[in-house]
C-alpha cells in the first residue's frame, strides 16, 4: 500500500499498522476498532462485510485480528462472518444476550478461549485480558463503545463501492459526543482508502 499522509511512501501492512508502543490504559486494554465501509457508508453487502474488501484490506484485517490479546465482537457479526476459534494465546469475547454463535458455535465453545458475555460495555472492557483489544463490530456494539468513550484507535477502510440499500453504518446507536480524532495516516491501494485515527489524549 502507498501512504499519502503524513508522508508519501510505499509501506507494508505490518509497518503501517505496527501495534507496538501503544499507551497503557488504566484498568483496561488499548482498544482498536477495525472496520470497513463503502464510500456511501454501508458496512456489509448481503449481510457480509468480507464482500466489500480487497486483498490489502483483508491483510490489514488479519494483521489486526491476529495481533490483539483479545478480539471483542458482537454475536451478529460472529454469525454472519462465520468466526472460527482464535489461537490459544488470544481470547475471543463475544457480546450476546442469547448466546447464539451461529454455525461454528460448537468449535467456538469447545476452544476454551471464547467468552460469551453480556451487560454494560464498561464492565465487559474492564474484564478484557492483556494490553491490546481489537474491536470488530458490529454497528450496535461499536456505538456503545464509542458512547462510553472506550475506543482509542480506529482503523477504517473505505471501499470504492456505492451499494445504496439499507445496510447499517459503522456505528448505530447511542450518540457519541467526542472532540475530533487525530488522523494518523491515509493509505491507498486500487481505489481503497485506509484511514487510521487516534483519540486525542490531551
Amino acid at each position: 500500500m502507498r501512504l499519502i499522509h503524513p508522508h508519501s511512501a510505499e509501506v507494508s501492512v505490518e509497518d503501517a499498522y505496527n501495534l507496538s508502543g501503544r499507551p497503557e490504559r488504566s484498568g483496561r486494554p488499548w482498544i482498536v476498532m477495525s472496520m470497513i465501509s463503502t464510500a456511501d457508508g454501508a458496512v456489509s453487502l448481503e449481510g457480509n462485510s468480507a464482500q466489500l474488501g480487497g486483498p490489502v484490506d483483508r491483510e490489514i484485517f488479519l494483521h489486526l485480528h491476529r495481533n490483539g490479546d483479545s478480539v471483542l465482537v458482537g454475536a451478529e457479526t460472529v454469525r454472519q462472518d462465520g468466526y472460527s476459534p482464535l489461537p490459544a494465546h488470544q481470547v475471543l469475547v463475544v457480546v450476546s444476550e442469547s448466546g447464539d454463535l451461529g454455525r461454528n458455535a460448537s468449535a467456538l465453545t469447545a476452544s476454551g478461549n471464547t467468552r460469551v458475555v453480556a451487560g454494560d460495555v464498561r464492565d465487559i472492557v474492564g474484564d478484557l485480558p492483556g494490553k491490546l483489544c481489537v474491536l470488530e463490530g458490529g454497528p450496535m456494539l461499536n456505538a456503545q463503545m464509542l458512547a462510553a468513550d472506550l475506543v482509542d484507535e480506529i482503523c477504517l477502510t473505505i471501499a470504492p463501492r456505492f451499494v445504496s440499500g439499507t445496510s447499517p453504518r459503522i456505528s448505530t446507536g447511542p450518540l457519541a459526543l467526542r472532540e475530533p480524532w487525530t488522523l494518523a495516516h491515509i493509505g491507498t491501494d486500487d481505489g481503497f482508502l485506509f484511514l487510521r485515527y487516534l483519540r486525542r489524549l490531551d
